[in-house]
């Protein structure tokens, strides 16, 4: 018991740090305290010999990922809020850590290019949202996943963004921008693009006759006015892609992100603009969707003046 006291009893306070010393986004801290949890209650079974956090080094990682055996995205998480677990722990509570995970190597991730939707996917993906027997229901959620397309923000950003972050310009009835709190507690304006602007316009007016309750937020069910969970979207748009002949695995949230940020990069629109329009911090991060098709590079060769 005297074990898992001291194992468990550092968590809360490392939560409390991440969520307000570093400000990282709820969800960041949610999967952290949870990756904790995980090896507390693995180190517990495993390692009952270990009595404080300072006896636990690379060994029992490693033993814990052979063990595991998780994907390497994964694999690369649980490094990363292991990491951070051992930072606040020797920093912040002045314990005599060992290296730990700094003695792990990260798991290289496969070299994948993001697939868009297409034109045409992303059309039948739109109709078949708006396609509901209670109406107003259908231009939420059409308006909802046009709005995920042109703005390019993660969902949940989308989910929380409230009344009062809508900007419109003096006389205008059209939205033209919005404020958005991204990761790390940053605020950004974001220009609308059409196809965001006249979702956005749409929907607003039905929900100030539709929506019951006085919530703050954009997008809300109709009956309560209460927010609308990541998962609900989730569903909805597995939903919808099946109608529209879509796989579960492309007709998400973050493929409409994808294709976002590829339809900018196809148009030629420089990096540094893609990634202040996602919120990147990493140039890295939105390269990946510099990567040129087959088709495109053909164009580049065929452009290319012949000398004889």
């Amino acid at each position: 018991m005297g074990t898992e006291s001291t194992l468990f009893d550092a968590l809360p306070a490392f939560e409390g740090y991440l969520r307000h010393e570093e400000a990282l986004s709820p969800t960041t801290v949610r999967q952290y305290r949870a990756d904790a949890e995980k090896l507390v209650r693995w180190l517990l079974t495993e390692r009952e010999c270990l009595t404080s956090w300072e006896q636990v080094g690379a060994r029992e990682l490693r033993v814990y990922m052979q063990q595991c055996q998780p994907a390497p995205a994964r694999a690369r998480r649980l490094l990363s809020s292991w990491k951070k677990l051992w930072a606040y722990l020797a920093e912040i509570e002045k314990r005599e850590m060992q290296r730990g995970p700094d003695e792990l190597k990260s798991p290289k991730l496969p070299s994948k290019l993001p697939q868009p939707l297409s034109t045409d996917e992303l059309s039948r993906l739109l109709h078949q949202a708006r396609e509901n027997v209670n109406e107003q229901k259908g231009l939420r959620d059409w308006a909802l996943l046009a709005f995920l397309y042109g703005t390019g923000l993660r969902v949940s950003e989308v989910l929380n963004l409230k009344l009062n972050n809508v900007v419109f310009q003096s006389g205008d009835p059209l939205p033209t921008a919005i404020r958005v709190v991204a990761k790390g507690n940053v605020e950004r304006l974001i220009p609308l693009s059409a196809t965001a602007q006249r979702a956005l316009y749409q929907w607003l007016k039905v929900r100030r006759i539709e929506v019951k309750g006085n919530g703050a937020l954009v997008f809300v069910h109709l009956k309560t006015g209460k927010a609308i969970p990541v998962r609900t979207v989730q569903a909805m748009m597995h939903r919808v892609g099946e109608r529209a002949n879509i796989p579960a695995q492309r007709a998400t949230p973050h493929k409409l992100r994808h294709t976002f940020a590829t339809n900018l990069v196809n148009l030629g629109r420089p990096l540094e603009e893609v990634q202040e329009a996602l919120g990147h911090k990493d140039s890295n991060v939105t390269r990946r969707y510099t990567k040129l098709s087959q088709s495109r590079l053909r164009a580049v060769a065929d452009a290319l003046p012949d000398i004889p």
